[in-house]
């Protein structure tokens, strides 16, 4: 294996690339509250993607297109277990960031802004009654 790292360098980096798909951006549509369908669609999209960018590099590996289709099922599969795992950690993680967005509210007063300029001044005074009960 350290070989072949050494002799393929797309190898490292697909790794990395791999690494980036499976924790960081299933992580980040866990804490930005995204529905779980959200998810699905990114595993999908990434697997696909993985596997056409490894047809590309490795042509003779892939000889019809449903080999890269059925390539994209195991890379949607290998991202599939810790992307799970991440976007429940980080939609645990994500009530925070709505108790701190309802105290950015209450404190600047700036629950309704539809009311127009004059409201928003005036909210910004004193605390708006939809800041104290979201609160």
């Amino acid at each position: 294996m350290k070989n072949r790292i050494l002799s393929d360098p797309e190898l490292t980096m697909g790794a990395i690339v791999w690494i980036a798909a499976a924790t960081l951006l299933p992580l980040q549509l866990g804490v930005s509250n995204a529905p779980p369908l959200a998810l699905v669609v990114y595993l999908i999209v990434a697997g696909s993607l993985l596997a056409v960018a490894d047809a590309v590099l490795n042509p003779a590996s892939y000889y019809r297109l449903g080999d890269v289709g059925l390539q994209s099922v195991f890379w949607t599969i290998s991202l599939a277990f810790p992307a799970v795992l991440l976007f429940t950690l980080g939609s645990i993680v994500a009530p925070g960031a709505v108790s701190y967005s309802d105290d950015l509210c209450r404190m600047a007063g700036l629950a309704h802004l539809e009311s127009g300029p004059e409201g928003a001044l005036e909210e910004a005074l004193e605390p708006s009654e939809a800041c104290e009960t979201a609160r």
